[in-house]
Formats: structure tokens, sequence, C-alpha cells
């Protein structure tokens, strides 16, 4: 397998609260942009101020493909 195929790009969404930050525990991945911006939406609905989306790299390795 060459690098490009061990990577894949998730979104990462995590709500917070003003003068508080991020809550940890809300933290979601998604593979999908659709899905992550529905689930933010859900978090500002809910009880956090705000929520942060990010997309982030993930690289797939085994030690036993080495």
């Amino acid at each position: 397998m060459n690098n490009a195929q061990n990577q894949m790009q998730v979104y990462a969404v995590i709500g917070g609260w003003d003068y508080e930050g991020e809550h940890f525990d809300s933290l979601c991945l998604f593979d999908c942009k659709s899905a992550a911006e529905a689930y933010a939406k859900k978090l500002e609905e809910g009880d956090f101020d705000y929520a942060l989306i990010d997309t982030k790299e993930v690289k797939m390795e085994s030690a036993l493909s080495v």
C-alpha cells in the first residue's frame, strides 16, 4: 500500500461554551461532511453556545504491514 491509500480525512466536531471552552465529551468524528454539519447544528441548538468543525488526516497503519 502506498501513502495515499493509508490516509483518510475525517471531520472532527466538538461543542463548547463561551468563557468555558470545548467539552471533550461532545467530540465526534465523521467521514461525511453533511453528517458533521448536522451534528454541529444539533449541538448549537442544544446546550452548547457554539460548535467547531475541523478536518483531520487519519493515517491508517498496522505493525503487521511493516
